[in-house]
């Protein structure tokens, strides 16, 4: 049962590769110190694309168990094509990480999950799934399962980076699962910096909600049979509370003041309700998608031909090369899944509306 419970926190399903990797810029690995601690992130850039030339960037933020390698090629099934497609930089920072047991558990602190004792709102249930504690956490609550490292300030350092070697235009956020958690909470600590952010399987931590003071666009993807974060449920399988998807749209709707609503039902393999709001403060979109027949994946990577339906199955805490330390099962490349939910979704991000 706690096997099932970690991996329905990791996670997501592959995607196909719609450019052949030899095709492809190499993707490479950037080391840095912060806040006394060795850090790294991935980073690709374009072929075609230069240091002189204005570009976008986009970061993407692994789940829980994840790692940033296994992000890009399993979680997202080569995410670096639609950095090509859409020309921008990607980045996929790497959270810390334990072993306990011989597993690997990885996440980041989006500052709910690593409160101490004392907080007074817990976000769990008395009978909650115990997930590991970081040892750089003093006094960890019952529900605390994430490390208590300054990750806004590590990933607000590497923008602060990267800016020096590119003309970084706008910046976007996204991530799956708690990496979802994550990119909106750093949308909200940071709003001067990101333009948009995608928060896939994902809602917020119950009771612990944010909105940017400034304006930034959002969309949040989930699935009606995910239970590892439910978009209508507050509980989730392993006893973690989470605030409705709902309840989240429409606190960004409230703020920057929305005045249209466009509702649209999408069907490729699988069957989306999408709920897009428009003439917002400083042309912000807010857009829900809520899959009806997905699980804890993205939309469509869950999809069997053969019996045409939708399933779970896990990925996403594999390791490449570029990460030999973290001694997780190699990822594998070329995976045959219909790309079209992955771009489906990237262009949400990036406010592409055909």
């Amino acid at each position: 049962m706690a096997k099932l419970l970690k991996l329905e926190r990791l996670i997501f399903l592959p995607l196909l590769i719609l450019i052949s990797p030899s095709l492809l810029a190499e993707m490479k690995r950037v080391d840095m110190q912060f806040d006394n601690e060795d850090r790294h992130y991935l980073i690709y850039s374009p072929k075609d694309s230069s240091a002189e030339s204005p570009i976008d960037l986009v970061i993407g933020f692994h789940g829980y168990a994840g790692t940033a390698s296994g992000f890009e090629l399993e979680v997202t099934g080569g995410f670096n094509q639609f950095a090509d497609k859409y020309n921008f930089i990607a980045v996929y920072p790497q959270s810390l990480y334990l072993f306990e047991e011989g597993d690997y558990y990885s996440t980041f602190n989006d500052l709910t999950g690593s409160k101490s004792g004392s907080q007074l709102l817990e976000i769990c249930t008395l009978d909650a799934y115990k997930y590991p504690k970081f040892s750089n956490c003093k006094y960890p609550s019952r529900c605390s399962y994430q490390p208590c490292t300054d990750d806004i300030g590590f990933v607000r350092q590497l923008i602060t980076d990267i800016k020096k070697d590119y003309k970084i235009q706008n910046i976007y956020v996204f991530g799956n699962s708690t990496g979802g958690l994550f990119a909106q909470r750093f949308g909200c600590s940071h709003p001067e910096l990101i333009k948009g952010i995608l928060n896939v399987s994902a809602t917020q931590t119950f009771g612990y909600g944010c909105i940017p003071s400034l304006p930034v666009s959002l969309t949040i993807y989930s699935s009606q049979k995910d239970t590892a974060v439910p978009p209508i449920n507050v509980e989730a399988s392993d006893g973690y509370l989470y605030e409705p998807m709902s309840r989240v749209i429409q606190n960004f709707v409230d703020k920057f003041k929305c005045k249209k609503v466009y509702n649209e039902t999408v069907k490729n393999n699988e069957t989306f309700v999408k709920m897009q709001y428009t003439e917002c403060a400083d042309e912000v979109v807010i857009t829900s998608i809520l899959n009806l027949e997905g699980y804890h994946v993205w939309p469509e990577t869950g999809f069997d031909d053969l019996t045409k339906k939708s399933k779970w199955v896990p990925y996403g805490y594999c390791a490449t090369d570029l990460q030999p330390e973290l001694k997780n099962e190699k990822c594998r490349e070329n995976l045959n899944i219909d790309p079209w939910g992955a771009d489906f979704l990237v262009k949400h991000l990036l406010s592409i509306y055909e």
